[in-house]
């Protein structure tokens, strides 16, 4: 007897998703699945499936945009699943996901000034490679476990870091999925080291290699020092490191930049979109980018 969902009209809405808590051999720490299934049934080959980084944070925003979009009949409804932590505490959840979401630091990074000044990383840092195992060997197995999901419709999301991890992922394991949303990705991060992947990337497009559809965004303020007065004193640092930091992770740039670059190598099989969400900045963005990355990853047509 199969052990997939048959009903899973009461798993439709965030509030009540399906939660898998598994331990993972591959990183040997503690997971948590937030699964959300369409209420209409599985279509033969099975559902679209979203795999959203920081599922914690974005989970519940995620779904209930899922869910409105898909009322309109030009658009795919799709299993999300937020993949996160075992806890309740959003602090605990930042905390435990930069190790996870992060290449080893280099020495240059570490010694960067307003870097080395910010609360360092409680596990270190470096374990994406050994993340991304995770997902293909671990999570995608123990989800079509419980529903029909289709192998050849699947999006891969995150924001920040989060977007980092699927900047990565669209370049060094591109066949994992067929949609990337990198919403405000760190390319920043260890001097910009995810674009040493670019040009290898690229030579896969240009030879009719890769079949991927990549949608990046930032906020248009992330480039922009937005430190209010009050709770000013509460930071982990002075607003001059802010400054710094801001200067140095020149998130607009760097998002407008690479999005100019695989737009040019735009052909059949490789469709690249490049947003910028004029008012908003890093903490603001993430309800737009989930929204127009939705729209784009499970839009007919």
């Amino acid at each position: 007897m199969s052990n997939k969902l048959t009903n899973p009209t009461s798993r439709e809405m965030a509030l009540n998703a399906l939660r898998i808590d598994f331990r993972s051999t591959i990183r040997d720490r503690n997971y948590r699945l937030l699964v959300s299934v369409p209420g209409k049934p599985a279509p033969p080959q099975g559902y679209p499936v979203v795999y959203l980084i920081d599922g914690n944070l974005h989970f519940g925003i995620t779904v209930d945009t899922m869910r409105i979009q898909a009322c309109w009949p030009d658009v795919r409804d799709a299993v999300i699943v937020g993949i996160g932590y075992q806890t309740d505490l959003i602090s605990e959840a930042l905390t435990l996901r930069m190790d996870d979401l992060t290449l080893p630091l280099s020495e240059s990074m570490a010694n960067t000034p307003w870097f080395s000044k910010m609360p360092p990383a409680v596990n270190g840092y470096g374990k994406l490679d050994d993340y991304l195992r995770m997902i293909d060997e671990e999570i995608k197995p123990r989800v079509a476990e419980v529903v029909a999901t289709d192998l050849q419709d699947q999006t891969l999301m995150g924001h920040s870091l989060g977007g980092l991890t699927t900047l990565y992922a669209l370049f060094r394991r591109t066949d994992s999925f067929q949609h990337f949303v990198a919403i405000a990705p760190s390319i920043w991060f260890n001097d910009r080291e995810v674009l040493s992947y670019e040009s290898a990337f690229i030579e896969k497009v240009r030879a009719g290699a890769v079949n991927a559809r990549v949608l990046v965004s930032v906020g248009g303020l992330e480039s922009t020092l937005r430190v209010a007065a009050v709770g000013s004193d509460k930071l982990p640092a002075s607003r001059e490191s802010f400054q710094e930091m801001t200067d140095y992770c020149r998130m607009v740039p760097n998002v407008e930049e690479l999005g100019a670059r695989l737009e040019a190598e735009q052909r059949p099989g490789f469709v690249v979109q490049t947003v910028v969400h004029a008012d908003d900045d890093h903490n603001m963005v993430p309800p737009a980018g989930i929204a127009r990355g939705i729209r784009f990853a499970l839009r007919n047509g």
